[in-house]
């Protein structure tokens, strides 16, 4: 597996040398196995589970329809980049005993007092499953720590997370990757992120999004996790990515739309990369207008898009596409 990890290190290098992803392996592409298990999330190394919990690793090259990407054990989805995801549980009361499971890394640097970095992940319910009552819940977080959080059971940490989901929001959707975003400005020192529930079952707003099964369980794939110095983001100030641009459907044929909102003289477009770095579409984005619809000729694969808008890049994101035209 040492060529996907070139590539995505290759891609990381060309794509963010302005903003730097700290967290290793974001996105569980690079993988020592196969995964042909549940609980393998050391097989995409760096990650680990820091509790006895059995964190799920999948990837497409695991077993279909049990650690399988996009069919696997808890449900079907594809991964929101590359060939891989993990899953935890984020609710559970399994035979009357709660259980939370984790993911935990090292960041490539450490953190650097009074800095603010702009945090990201993304999460999707795994969805129903006919041998529990499937629970969405609130409040899935992200803690940044400067030693690792451990823990010799399966039982809620006992942390308050620096970035989470809203309050009284409830992660229910099974189809659409859910981002999950905030900033934190370090006090220094923090090396480790670890992503989950922090709060016990009583603490936890939950709700059933299906009467079936005995077990209230709730379980959420993860992937696409980055923790970036703000100051890095060129044009993050003026434009958000989170509301100003907006491609779909991802993963896709080739053929897609892309969604921006620009200024009257605001001068944008959108380039398409593939894995080599090498240029293959640029298409104007006209500010009258609100989308730009793109046919390729790609061919099955991953690629990487660049909006820059006034000589300035303002999003770096993954096109997968699943199928030749």
């Amino acid at each position: 597996m040492k060529k996907i990890f070139f590539i995505f290190y290759f891609l990381s290098f060309i794509f963010y040398s302005q903003a730097q992803n700290l967290v290793p392996n974001c996105s569980f592409e690079d993988t020592t196995q196969c995964p042909y298990d549940g609980g393998q999330i050391n097989f995409a190394l760096p990650w680990y589970s820091p509790t006895m919990g059995t964190t799920d690793y999948f990837n497409q090259c695991g077993v279909s329809g049990f650690v399988g990407v996009p069919s696997n054990v808890r449900g079907f989805q594809f991964a929101r980049t590359g060939d891989a995801y993990i899953s935890f549980a984020a609710y559970g009361s399994s035979s009357g005993f709660t259980i939370r499971e984790y993911a935990q890394v090292q960041l490539l640097d450490t953190l650097v007092q009074d800095k603010t970095y702009c945090v990201t992940f993304y999460l999707n319910h795994t969805g129903f499953n006919p041998t529990y009552a499937p629970i969405a819940i609130t409040e899935i977080g992200l803690l940044l720590s400067n030693n690792p959080i451990t823990s010799s059971n399966d039982q809620p940490l006992n942390y308050i997370p620096q970035i989470k989901s809203p309050v009284g929001v409830y992660l229910s959707d099974t189809t659409q990757w859910i981002e999950i975003w905030g900033t934190y400005t370090a006090l220094g020192g923090e090396k480790f992120i670890t992503i989950g529930n922090f709060k016990d079952d009583a603490s936890t707003d939950t709700v059933i999004i299906a009467n079936q099964g005995f077990d209230p369980q709730g379980y959420y794939y993860l992937d696409d996790i980055s923790v970036i110095d703000c100051d890095s983001l060129v044009g993050t100030s003026e434009y958000s990515s989170n509301s100003n641009f907006n491609l779909f459907p991802n993963p896709n044929n080739g053929n897609f739309t892309f969604q921006y909102s620009l200024k009257q003289n605001d001068k944008g477009y959108i380039q398409i990369y593939d894995v080599a770095g090498k240029l293959i579409e640029s298409t104007i984005l006209d500010p009258k207008i609100s989308q730009a619809t793109i046919n390729t000729n790609l061919s099955k694969g991953i690629y990487l898009y660049q909006v820059v808008v006034n000589e300035k890049i303002v999003k770096n994101d993954k096109i997968l596409i699943v199928s030749d035209n």
